[in-house]
């Protein structure tokens, strides 16, 4: 696993290949498209995205793919106030999930996911995937776990999991938001949370570590 900064290079095997916060106010922003491919996630608040074909308001948790051919892209929060992440990298087409996610403190520990030998005290679940996942850590901090090796993460932080290596987020500081975006399907293309004592054996990529 591996955790990055906005502007920081990940690893060649990531899909993923940069990242950015942008806070929306008072005035359109203009959004060019340099990369092969940009995803635009809202994290905050709403956000209306006008190309030259047509606009969109996209809520937080919803996204939109961006790319040359339907731009230029402008975003807009009107009078009120908004946070985007913009994904940049070279993704497929058959893809995962991607949204906000919330994690806090909690006494009911999970039971959904695979059996863990670590002190837990949330209720997210063990679990892997089919693809590649990036979790973008937007507010909060907290201890990330992939595979046999932990992590302290915290607001700002990107983690690239590669294909088929558990991770759980089990242990947090107050709460914690984060983002989350599962890139290309492999192998099986099962898609969401997957644990091995339901859908059999992870297929695991040792080299995207």
């Amino acid at each position: 696993m591996s955790v990055f900064k906005s502007g920081e290079q990940l690893p060649g095997w990531c899909e993923v290949t940069g990242f950015e916060f942008i806070e929306l106010s008072g005035r359109p922003l203009p959004l060019p498209i340099e990369t092969e491919k940009k995803r635009l996630l809202v994290t905050r608040g709403s956000c209306r995205l006008a190309s030259g074909k047509k606009a969109q308001v996209l809520y937080e948790g919803q996204f939109w793919d961006m790319d040359v051919a339907n731009g230029p892209f402008i975003a807009d929060a009107g009078d009120e106030t908004a946070q985007i992440i913009l994904f940049s990298g070279r993704w497929g087409t058959e893809l995962g999930g991607c949204g906000v996610f919330r994690v806090s403190p909690s006494d009911i520990i999970d039971t959904q996911g695979d059996p863990v030998s670590y002190l837990k005290s949330t209720n997210f679940d063990s679990h892997y995937h089919d693809c590649d996942e990036y979790w973008v850590i937007i507010e909060g901090a907290g201890t990330v776990v992939v595979g046999s090796h932990s992590f302290e993460v915290e607001a700002g932080d990107c983690i690239a999991i590669g294909m088929g290596h558990h991770h759980d987020l089990p242990l947090v500081r107050d709460h914690v938001k984060g983002a989350y975006f599962e890139t290309t399907l492999e192998g099986k293309k099962r898609f969401g949370h997957l644990w091995e004592h339901k859908h059999g054996p992870a297929d695991v990529r040792p080299e995207r570590v």
